[in-house]
């Protein structure tokens, strides 16, 4: 598995204020949206890759009972 620096790529910033004491903090949407959307298909391949192996089980157990 690689190793992820997610901070990193959404682009992560922190701004603190010292006069007023409004800290921002900031993400890129765009960015969030991919890895969300990269996450998603993931999933995706892994229950179409769950589906066949259950597939392939049952018919295994209905050839060799």
């Amino acid at each position: 598995m690689t190793e992820r620096n997610f901070t990193k790529e959404l682009l992560y910033t922190y701004y603190a204020d010292m006069e007023n004491g409004d800290d921002v903090e900031s993400i890129d949407y765009r960015s969030l949206i991919h890895i969300i959307t990269e996450l998603h298909n993931r999933i995706e391949a892994l229950e179409k890759e769950l589906e066949y192996q259950k597939e392939y089980a049952m018919e295994q157990n209905e050839r060799y009972g």
